[in-house]
């Protein structure tokens, strides 16, 4: 077991610093469209506190509109991260902009993980349920015990079907059938996985952290690492990742939902 997690290490260490390899070489173009991902989030903020009590149809379009954009940079930015990943030669900025149906099938997959999410905090307030009467109180279940049940199911979700918005970009896949092959080629993969999220993921946390004990200006520092920092590693590792799993995948070419959700 210990020789396992060594060896899982390694090759997560490996990815990350190929990835700021890559991303130091690069830094410019990626900073960039994170600058703008910035921007656009906290803009999309400060607009909707200073529109609050302005028309709602206006509200509805600048929402539409921002979220539109939000996400449209996000897929830009990963289809550039996997550009620079394969070492292939850049398009242009219009090159990396997605189709319609390929932003759909995006916001459809994101769409499926929140029903899933929902559907798995219900089914953890049953299994919890029993705990009542083991003499657990009611705040204990509710606020500790649930959400930590409820975070590490959504965790290994989020680490399963984490690659599906790559097939949509890179293949032109539907979104049921990115879900798969992001299901088939992550099975067997977790732990290591799990290790390169957890390394590149530490300074979101020490965010939210210093947020929940009430140190504002260290959560906007931290905030500001994260966006043109760990956001930047963040995509390429996971490009990395993916152009090295799908160089080892041997699956089948429409693998089958159910053989591969364990």
């Amino acid at each position: 077991m210990l020789e396992f997690l060594k060896d899982i290490t390694f090759k997560a260490n490996d990815v990350v610093v190929r990835a700021i390899d890559i991303l130091l070489r690069n830094y410019v173009s990626i900073a960039g469209l994170c600058f703008l991902l910035f921007v656009t989030s906290n803009l999309s903020t400060f607009l909707a506190m200073y529109l609050d009590s302005s028309n709602y149809f206006i509200k509805v379009l600048l929402l539409l509109a921002f979220v539109g954009l939000y996400f449209s940079l996000q897929l830009v930015l990963l289809k550039n991260a996997v550009v620079l990943a394969k070492g292939e030669k850049k398009s242009g900025f219009w090159g990396f902009v997605p189709s319609f149906s390929q932003f759909v099938n995006y916001i459809f997959g994101l769409v499926i993980y929140s029903f899933i999410a929902a559907v798995v905090y219900m089914i953890m307030y049953v299994l919890c349920f029993p705990l009542l009467f083991l003499g657990f109180s009611m705040d204990t279940v509710r606020y500790e015990i649930h959400p930590f049940l409820t975070g590490l199911v959504m965790l290994f979700v989020l680490i399963r079907t984490t690659f599906y918005p790559f097939f949509i970009i890179e293949h032109g896949f539907n979104t049921i059938r990115s879900y798969k092959f992001s299901l088939a080629m992550t099975k067997g993969n977790v732990m290591r996985l799990l290790i390169i999220i957890v390394a590149v993921a530490s300074t979101h946390l020490l965010q939210i952290g210093a947020e929940y004990l009430g140190y504002p200006l260290v959560s906007k520092i931290l905030s500001l690492v994260n966006s043109f920092i760990i956001i930047p590693v963040v995509s390429i590792v996971m490009s990395v990742v993916y152009i090295d799993m799908m160089k080892a995948y041997k699956g089948d070419t429409e693998p089958s939902l159910m053989d591969n959700i364990i």
